[in-house]
């Protein structure tokens, strides 16, 4: 799916986790490995010709610090000596640079509610667009109901345009965009 359109969204069952789930970090630390494990090429302006990916040209972005050091730590573990040089950081950290492929664990996955900081529209839009190539979502079915049992509580003004993205409508918006490449599991 990622290969065809540059997206795909990697929906792991419904269940309500903590965090630090370790079959989400896990499977995100694997599609990673995957992606080396198969030489993964990428073609484009750059490299007309197409060049393997290397792990310095895959990222996992989370929202959450003690995410990424487990993320780190499943990478160490994967077998491979290469795939602890992926970058794996927060949202934050990411902010401003550039991978060919990004991996992200969606704040939002396996949630019971959905807090401003989960919400936070620049987290999600840094996750989604450090990519060139593909982003791969990694998340828990769920997600959309959640949005919607949780609804924007933010006051509306009438005739005041909003100065920045609402973050409820902008993850509705996302998981709609992400239920077209969905690749359940």
């Amino acid at each position: 799916m990622a290969f065809t359109t540059g997206w795909a969204l990697h929906e792991l069952p419904r269940r309500h986790v903590p965090r630090t789930d370790s079959e989400t970090i896990q499977t995100a630390a694997d599609l990673a490995v995957r992606l080396l494990d198969r030489g993964t090429v990428a073609t484009c302006e750059r490299h007309a010709s197409g060049r393997v990916l290397k792990p310095r040209d895959i990222a996992i972005g989370v929202a959450h610090r003690d995410q990424s050091d487990l993320v780190r730590i499943a990478l160490a573990r994967s077998g491979r000596p290469d795939a602890t040089a992926v970058a794996v950081d927060t949202a934050n950290r990411l902010q401003g640079r550039e991978f060919e492929i990004v991996i992200v664990v969606h704040p939002l996955s396996g949630r019971r509610d959905a807090t401003a900081f989960h919400l936070e529209t620049g987290r999600l839009c840094v996750l989604a667009s450090r990519h060139r190539h593909a982003c791969i979502v990694v998340a828990r079915e769920g997600i959309t109901d959640l949005l919607d049992s949780h609804p924007s509580s933010d006051p509306v003004h009438l005739s005041v345009p909003a100065k920045f993205p609402d973050g409820w409508e902008a993850n509705q918006v996302m998981m709609a965009t992400l239920a077209r490449h969905r690749v359940a599991v």
